[in-house]
């Protein structure tokens, strides 16, 4: 059973914190840093020096704690020997008794040894920042909820992602129609020309990712997109030191059928935008393979921050490397029709006032019905106009941006008239 890394500050015992930006191990006590290589030479220095002068038969605890059986069911703190629930799938954790941050190496061993990690950049002051900008001018947001929030709580954790690399070769068939209208003295007569149309092409997609976590909301996880890949490292425990992590529970090809929905949704945006000159088009048919497909494993940094307000459970998650911030933040059903009704009031009394001193008429009953419905209508704008501020939370159905422009060929196309048809209405009787 593997021990639980750890990284000490070599000059007071503290705890390390890998920092994204500056590239190093930080002493949250002294503020000395060290480049990862010092903090593992440090490490090693100490255990060879403590092997060299122990002189008492011991037998190596396990920090692991398992069950009868070997299941996982908790591990040790090596800080202060706490006892904390764990399970197989935890990689890090943090001791809510001491603090200490540890990484359990072999969380991470053979198969769940990511291909990727993508290294915190953002901070935890900025990343508390963030979400504090998120809320601000939030006018439908209920006072309590920022009175009590826990902003203070906020988390940075690695997020385990499948990456999803192929080519992907094809073509969409489509039903298209070009309208014509013609008339006479007593009929209008609407022509409709059909076609058979179909597009084709390939493109490739490079690392398209899929939430590999069934903790994490999939949605939120999309809605964090996109993360700068160039910028991966291969993996070493000491990006986790000071954060919290979780290998895959989702099995690669349980994962699969996101990453294609992502594949068949560029495909058809693709070949939909060669069709071009008809009235309508309809998709009937598409035919899309794969090749030269591949699934990566990697570790991507996000903060999070869940609270409950009124029964509900609100979920906050900032980019690690970006800064980008998404969540959905509650709707006080008060200050909805409150601003409703403002969005309403204030436009009705203008155009009433513009009736008044502007109007021929002056104010009259059809102009004041009129100028009711338009503001209602502009109320109702309003308040989903604050309303969509409130959230910024939404799936990526498509993978156009892990597409390679480059790689982006199209087929042959083919236009092929198939029948007309034609409707005969008659022109109203003139009175």
């Amino acid at each position: 059973m593997a021990d639980v890394l750890n990284f000490k500050c070599p000059c007071c015992g503290a705890k390390l914190t890998y920092s994204g930006s500056t590239e190093q191990m930080t002493c949250e006590y002294c503020g000395v840093s060290f480049s990862i290589e010092q903090a593992k030479a440090a490490q090693e220095a100490e255990a060879e020096d403590a092997a060299s002068s122990s002189m008492v038969w011991t037998t190596k605890e396990k920090l692991l704690i398992t069950d009868e059986d070997g299941k996982v069911k908790g591990y040790r703190c090596p800080s202060c020997t706490a006892e904390m629930v764990a399970d197989e799938k935890t990689a890090a954790t943090e001791c809510p008794y001491c603090g200490n941050q540890a990484i359990i190496p072999e969380s991470f061993a053979g198969l769940y040894e990511p291909d990727y990690v993508l290294p915190f950049k953002v901070d935890k002051e900025s990343a508390k920042a963030k979400l504090n900008d998120f809320v601000k001018g939030k006018k439908l947001l209920p006072k309590s909820f920022t009175a009590n929030n826990r902003i203070d709580s906020i988390t940075g954790l690695y997020v385990p992602f499948w990456l999803y690399s192929c080519k992907a070769e094809g073509s969409v068939t489509y039903e298209a129609v070009k309208r014509s209208k013609r008339e006479d003295a007593a009929f209008t007569y609407e022509k409709s020309d059909f076609y058979f149309v179909k597009r084709s092409g390939a493109m490739n997609f490079e690392k398209i990712p899929v939430d590999a976590s069934t903790k994490m909301d999939d949605t939120v996880m999309e809605s964090l997109e996109p993360y700068d890949m160039s910028k991966a490292v291969k993996y070493d425990a000491a990006y986790f030191s000071g954060y919290l992590a979780d290998r895959y529970d989702v099995e690669e090809k349980d994962a699969q059928p996101r990453a294609n929905e992502r594949v068949r949704n560029t495909f058809r945006e693709k070949m939909r935008a060669q069709v071009s000159g008809y009235d309508s088009v309809e998709e009937k048919k598409e035919t899309i393979n794969l090749s030269e497909a591949k699934a990566e494993y990697a570790m991507f940094p996000v903060w999070m921050m869940t609270t409950k307000y009124e029964d509900n459970t609100y979920t906050f998650g900032i980019n690690g490397q970006s800064g980008r911030m998404v969540g959905e933040l509650p709707i006080d059903k008060g200050l909805y029709w409150k601003y409703f009704f403002l969005g309403t009031l204030i436009p009705f009394v203008l155009i009433l006032l513009g009736m008044l001193f502007l109007g021929a008429a002056g104010i009259t009953a059809k102009g004041a019905a009129i100028g009711l419905v338009v503001s209602l209508i502009i109320g109702f704008a309003y308040v989903s106009m604050l309303k969509s501020a409130m959230s910024n939370v939404h799936a990526n159905k498509a993978a156009s941006r892990y597409m390679m422009d480059s790689s982006y060929s199209k087929g042959r196309a083919a236009d092929i008239f198939i029948y007309s048809k034609t409707e005969k209405k008659p022109k109203p009787k003139k009175n």
